[in-house]
């Protein structure tokens, strides 16, 4: 994988409720996401495929009566013809700078901007963190052209699904992520060679602990991190998943991990104590931030509070927040 490519897909870090083996499954995903990423040509069918955005009023036009002559290709750019999907004309759109790139339908290519910054992007909107490229005056005279010798109307319409361009106020880079519940996925956005570069630092930083030796799985912590859902502490990670916290000490061991579920409304509230001054690897700094919610531990989970009960075993500690 290159790291220029760098993204959190949705759900990515999502465990099952009734599964208690914390690293073993985050490492079971890490594994799937690289696959994904390596497999990323294999996989465009089922981008390119998605029909639900038929209603998304984008593409306007009842028939095409041009053609243009594909690839076209400038120093950075590249757009080529990646075949006709139920009928509709799809492309592959590539920056050959940042290493960004998306396969996309002619009826769902749109420049979406974030109101807030100005920012405007392509976006795969059913992979929207895997498949987005952030929109230039050179990039968006090529698709104007395209779309006039095409004879469709490409729009100009704000950024859809909730997302929102954020910084990370210690590297300093920007990030598409979900209003309100950024663990659910995360593409930084590169601009430029120090964004690159200041990336791949970060990663390097990751890459030192063994729990993160491999490049792609030091990517992904990076990721967290820059979204301000990973804090880095004595002896590891803590960091957040879109319905739930997990610790995971730096040399992997599995039996002083411990993983967290809870409601994705405590998330705001999760996330304010990940920016705090807490000791995040205790699970008593939970249990005073979510104080008020019924805590339940692990297969006492359902059980009347009365009930409830402390559970320890040889896979690390576990509890409920519901």
């Amino acid at each position: 994988m290159r790291i220029e490519n760098g993204y959190l897909q949705q759900g990515v870090l999502c465990g099952k409720k009734d599964n208690r083996n914390v690293v073993g499954n985050f490492f079971d995903v890490m594994n799937k996401t690289r696959e994904s990423i390596n497999n990323k040509i294999g996989t465009r069918d089922s981008y390119v495929n998605s029909t639900d955005y038929s209603n998304f009023g984008i593409y306007t036009k009842n028939s095409i009566s041009q053609e243009i002559e594909l690839p076209i290709e400038t120093e950075r750019y590249k757009i080529e013809d990646a075949t006709y999907v139920d009928g509709v004309v799809a492309y592959e759109i590539m920056d050959k700078q940042t290493g960004k790139g998306l396969y996309i339908r002619e009826d769902q290519l749109a420049i979406q901007r974030d109101e807030k910054t100005g920012m405007e992007f392509l976006i795969n909107m059913d992979q929207p963190f895997s498949c987005n490229v952030t929109m230039t005056s050179e990039l968006k005279n090529l698709l104007n052209n395209l779309s006039e010798k095409r004879n469709i109307d490409l729009k100009e319409i704000p950024l859809q699904g909730g997302l929102v361009v954020n910084q990370d106020p210690k590297t300093g880079l920007n990030y598409l992520s979900i209003n309100g519940n950024e663990a659910k996925g995360v593409s930084v956005i590169i601009t430029s060679d120090k964004d690159i570069e200041t990336l791949n630092k970060l990663v390097d930083e990751f890459q030192k602990y063994s729990v993160s030796s491999q490049r792609s799985t030091a990517g992904l912590y990076a990721l967290l991190e820059i979204s301000g859902n990973l804090k880095r502490e004595k002896d590891g990670f803590t960091f957040l998943t879109p319905n739930g916290i997990t610790y995971i000490p730096y040399d992997g061991d599995s039996s002083k991990a411990w993983e967290i579920d809870m409601l994705g409304s405590c998330y705001a509230t999760a996330r304010k104590c990940m920016a705090a001054e807490n000791d995040c690897t205790n699970l008593s700094t939970w249990t005073k931030m979510l104080k008020g919610i019924e805590i339940y531990y692990g297969d006492n989970y359902g059980a009347s509070p009365a009930k409830k009960a402390y559970k320890v075993d040889d896979l690390g500690r576990y509890c409920m927040f519901a």
